[in-house]
């Protein structure tokens, strides 16, 4: 507290901002101030009436204490803002069209978010169809090539026979090891385990025949450790 003149103390008090505007609207209404009634109350509070306050219920001590409480409000808050002038309703009025704006604003980026939530889960859905269609496709296309490495490798062998110097009779290829295999196809035997060890097995298959004199193709028994001729 203050100083404010002979015998006279400039008193504050925190109190919820709304409750506060309302209690200066309500004080304006009946013509008198803040400071005004919470002066009124004070006297009466300290006076001869002590007793009949302390005593007293219902809802007369209750409309007394609104009027005279709103009406000191008033009056604080003017002191306190260094303003000779009372808040208007006017004023009020902005503040709650402040907040419902506030309010709207809320709402709307709520709205907003939520619907940025909704269109990434769509795109989501959509690049997920996307990858699961190209992986059948892929996987279309990984038959196909057996087959035809399967068809090729066939007519191969029928040729390979037919042209062999062993009339009447087809021969029999032997199980290979690494190493014959590197040296039947003209490369190395880490060449040979590296493309093995890439490849998929049709894949495989296909790149030995590449590399094979007699075009026949080679892959790899797990069982045996061996590689055969592919059947």
């Amino acid at each position: 507290m203050s100083n404010t003149g002979r015998k006279k103390k400039l008193a504050s008090f925190n109190c919820d901002q709304r409750k506060w505007e309302q209690f200066i609207a309500c004080c304006n209404s009946k013509g008198t101030t803040a400071t005004a009634t919470l002066l009124e109350f004070i006297d009466l509070y300290l006076g001869d009436s002590q007793d009949k306050i302390d005593t007293k219920g219902g809802n007369d001590l209750d409309e007394r204490l609104d009027s005279k409480i709103k009406a000191s409000v008033e009056k604080y808050l003017v002191t306190s803002n260094n303003s000779n002038s009372s808040p208007s309703n006017e004023t009020i009025i902005a503040i709650c069209e402040r907040l419902d704006k506030l309010e709207s604003e809320f709402s709307n980026e709520s709205n907003s978010n939520q619907t940025t939530v909704i269109d990434n889960l769509a795109n989501l859905e959509q690049k997920i169809e996307k990858m699961t269609a190209q992986m059948t496709q892929l996987a279309e296309a990984i038959i196909k090539i057996q087959d035809y490495l399967n068809n090729q490798q066939k007519r191969g062998q029928k040729s390979y026979y037919n042209n062999s110097s062993y009339s009447g009779q087809s021969p029999r290829m032997q199980p290979l090891t690494e190493e014959g295999l590197a040296k039947r196809l003209g490369v190395s035997e880490e060449t040979v385990r590296k493309e093995r060890i890439n490849l998929p097995p049709p894949l495989f298959v296909a790149w030995c025949k590449n590399k094979d004199r007699a075009g026949l193709g080679w892959e790899f028994n797990q069982n045996t450790g061996f590689y055969q001729p592919a059947s």
